[in-house]
């Protein structure tokens, strides 16, 4: 296992998150979403200059995980005191080496810098992987609902709970 670093994202960066959004939307909804939603989710929140504008937004925290390149990114935003962490992915071939764990607090820890007070996580019920790391993160379950990506009804979870809770799971 090489070393891995937790920084802001940078411009650089961009291609290197394009490539592990691939492998990690493959990975964690191939199984149960369509083909087209995937390329769509690709096409419109993965286009290069999408990525770019959200590095640059200085009310996104952006977070990149780099070994030889990008193996893992975050992102999130502040609602008053309620932080989102909006997305979360690592390289397949890297899951199970705690990077997920370091990203996932760095994305926390920048929130409540910025005052958030709690964190709220969506996650799409199908994905096993991502339902089973929050879980035992200091968050609780606290919406089931339908919802629309791209045209196809997928079912979510909303995960919740204190920020403070979350970085002490974390």
């Amino acid at each position: 296992m090489t070393e891995v670093t937790v920084r802001p994202a940078a411009a650089a960066d961009v291609d290197g998150i394009r490539r592990v959004a691939q492998l990690g939307w493959e990975a964690a909804y191939g199984a149960f979403l369509d083909a087209e939603t995937v390329e769509r989710a690709m096409r419109e929140w993965y286009d290069p200059d999408v990525v770019a504008e959200g590095i640059e937004d200085p009310s996104v925290v952006y977070r990149v995980a780099a070994s030889d390149g990008v193996v893992g990114y975050a992102t999130g935003r502040l609602d008053r005191a309620t932080g989102h962490l909006t997305s979360l992915y690592v390289d397949p071939g890297r899951w199970g080496e705690g990077v997920g764990s370091r990203l996932f607090e760095a994305v926390l820890e920048r929130l409540a810098e910025r005052g958030a007070e709690y964190v709220e996580i969506r996650v799409l019920a199908e994905n096993e992987v991502g339902r089973s790391f929050y879980a035992g993160r200091g968050v609780r379950l606290v919406i089931e609902s339908e919802t629309d990506l791209f045209g196809e009804r997928v079912r979510e979870v909303v995960y919740a709970g204190p920020v403070r809770s979350a970085l002490a799971k974390a």
